[in-house]
């Protein structure tokens, strides 16, 4: 981002419409992490960076994540059709976003190693950026999340409709996409099993299904 003009406006998706089907029952969004469900620290953690407009992305389980997310300001909901997978939620996401940003962080909602410094480190590397690149973040050769993407790309990946997605259109464009080593291993760790849950504990974070979940 070049430097010297104005502030670059960065707008963020919450991915939260998942069905947790690996999770063998509760809902992995509802879990408590150190005392908070686990959609609502991701939400946090946004807001601290701070990130705005935040978009939460919500599937079949909205009124349980609306619950989960009582109280806290400066978001707003979509919905995902029922059937939605992670392309087709990110596609829902980038149409509600507002038209005048200049990138787009694009978040899971089950990453609760992920604080607003890892965040705020991954926009400035963005910052450093040409215009109209995607950032992803790598950690020991693996791919990770959240993902950059710059507003210019929002266009060309809704008319590449769902069934190719983000990914898809990152993955048949790579020259506009820049790979960058992760300070930490924050982003490639993310809850889809109990097992996952259990090795929190090793990490210094407090995990409990709650009885919603």
């Amino acid at each position: 981002m070049p430097a010297g003009g104005p502030p670059a406006r960065v707008g963020a998706l919450l991915l939260a419409a998942g069905r947790s089907s690996r999770m063998g029952g509760p809902d992995k969004l509802l879990v408590d992490i150190d005392g908070e469900p686990m959609v609502r620290r991701a939400l946090r953690t946004l807001q601290a960076v701070p990130l705005a407009p935040i978009v939460v992305v919500l599937g079949p389980a909205a009124g349980a994540v609306r619950q989960a997310l009582a109280g806290l300001a400066g978001w707003q909901a979509c919905s995902a059709p029922e059937s939605a997978d992670h392309q087709v939620s990110v596609d829902a996401g980038l149409r509600a976003l507002p038209a005048d940003l200049d990138a787009i962080l694009v978040m899971l909602s089950d990453q609760p190693l992920l604080d607003a410094a890892d965040l705020r480190w991954l926009v400035e590397q963005w910052r450093a950026l040409p215009r109209g690149c995607a950032l992803v973040p790598v950690f020991e050769g693996r791919r990770g999340n959240p993902v950059i993407v710059d507003a210019a790309m929002r266009a060309p990946i809704l008319e590449s409709g769902p069934g190719v997605g983000a990914r898809g259109y990152l993955a048949a464009h790579p020259a506009l996409v820049r790979r960058v080593e992760a300070p930490n291993d924050h982003f490639v760790v993310d809850i889809d099993t109990v097992d996952d849950l259990a090795q929190l504990a090793g990490r210094g974070l407090r995990a409990a299904i709650s009885r919603e979940g």
